[in-house]
């Protein structure tokens, strides 16, 4: 980021001068680089967005705005982070589609039995099934693969929310066969305010553009445009030109480090037995209730028996004074952990769960980092009770 600032701060695409032209190909180069690590079959299929959410919008806001009828359902799960629950809600109120929810099984995975039965009910009235790869509560993994072959079957199209599982699973979207994927650079490591739209060619160039405005076109005229080449038609304006290079970057950071400590199945193998060792230490104590299954990556979402917490929205739930003094104890400490609902608040309702306490996981965390956050959250307990 400072390189780019210090030697090449400039504006992509808009002059000829060096500064421009080695920005303008280290935008490209980003883009290669993502869609690299996607396995994706070109560069054009990759748009730089500000985030998971802003890719979401944007995929619902043009293809879901453009191939939805009153007569068409849109499934969506139970488990999905509030931005793939509320732009699809958005637009059922302006068309007026269906909207469907696959269940969550009291094993906490996807009831996949009842989603056949949909399919096999609605057929071709099914035009989009979009789902999480990886819950940010639970840390349950859904097989999108089969998920995806399932759907196919009666020509919909499937968009899946990757920002759980881009740091910790592999993502070949040849493999999963989805049509569409999201993801946020801040969840693989990388900064804020920079995301990825990955949409297949044969259905991005059949989208309209999202924004209008510079680069996004080729030529204006008083009574019409051309639109410019992909990726670059959704990318209106000036972008976040210094975190999309970062962003790339990042992946070739991450990518190396994941080879280095020996692949993929090192790292989940790492993760999953750095949760169970933290759920070891809570085992036999009444008050610590799991949110979800042992087995999941990611996250650990939990309650404390007679405590109760607010929330990260302040005023929405209620919360007791013990529960707020829980939480400064722990931050106290040195131990980050959200409390809320985790913008999940259909699935804690399903399961009749206030606001949870969640602590996650990085490629960084070790055995040490586990075993003083147990530490600290017992003590906070023990503290208050």
């Amino acid at each position: 980021m400072v390189e780019y600032y210090s030697t090449n701060n400039a504006n992509i695409y808009r002059s000829s001068h060096q500064l421009a032209k080695r920005a303008t190909e280290k935008w490209i180069e980003a883009h290669k680089i993502v869609a690299d690590f996607l396995n994706a079959s070109s560069y054009e299929e990759i748009i730089f967005t500000r985030n998971s959410t802003e890719g979401l919008n944007l995929f619902v806001s043009t293809f879901g705005k453009a191939n939805l009828t009153e007569e068409d359902t849109v499934i969506i799960t139970e488990m999905e982070h509030h931005s793939n629950i509320v732009p699809w809600q958005i637009l059922q109120k302006e068309i007026g589609f269906n909207l469907e929810y696959i269940p969550v099984t009291d094993n906490y995975e996807l009831d996949i039995d009842w989603l056949k039965n949909r399919l096999d009910s609605l057929g071709e009235k099914v035009k989009i099934v979009s789902l999480l790869h990886v819950s940010n509560v639970l840390g349950t993994v859904n097989d999108i693969k089969k998920i995806t072959e399932l759907v196919h079957e009666v020509g919909a199209v499937v968009l899946v929310d990757a920002a759980q599982s881009v740091a910790r699973l592999p993502i070949d979207v040849k493999d999963i066969g989805c049509d569409a994927l999201v993801f946020s650079g801040h969840k693989i490591y990388g900064p804020t305010g920079i995301g990825v739209l990955y949409v297949k060619r044969d259905i991005l160039e059949k989208m309209q553009p999202y924004m209008a405005g510079g680069e996004m076109i080729k030529e204006v005229y008083k009574d019409r445009f051309t639109l410019n080449e992909l990726p670059w038609r959704f990318e209106a304006g000036t972008p976040d030109i210094a975190d999309g290079i970062v962003l790339g970057t990042t992946l070739d950071w991450f990518k190396t480090t994941v080879e280095d400590i020996g692949g993929y199945e090192e790292l989940i193998n790492h993760e999953r037995e750095l949760i169970e060792r933290f759920l070891e230490q809570f085992e036999g104590l009444e008050w610590f209730k799991l949110f979800g299954k042992a087995d999941r990556v990611g996250a650990i979402a939990f309650n404390l028996e007679g405590f109760s917490f607010s929330g990260c929205k302040e005023g929405t739930v209620e919360s007791n004074n013990q529960g707020k003094e829980i939480l400064d104890f722990i931050s106290s400490q040195g131990l980050c952990i959200r409390d809320g609902f985790h913008c999940a608040q259909p699935l804690h309702e399903k399961f009749k769960k206030g606001p949870t306490m969640r602590v996650s996981l990085g490629i960084y965390t070790d055995e040490k980092d586990i075993d003083k956050a147990a530490r600290i959250i017992k003590q906070g307990v023990l503290r208050f009770m």
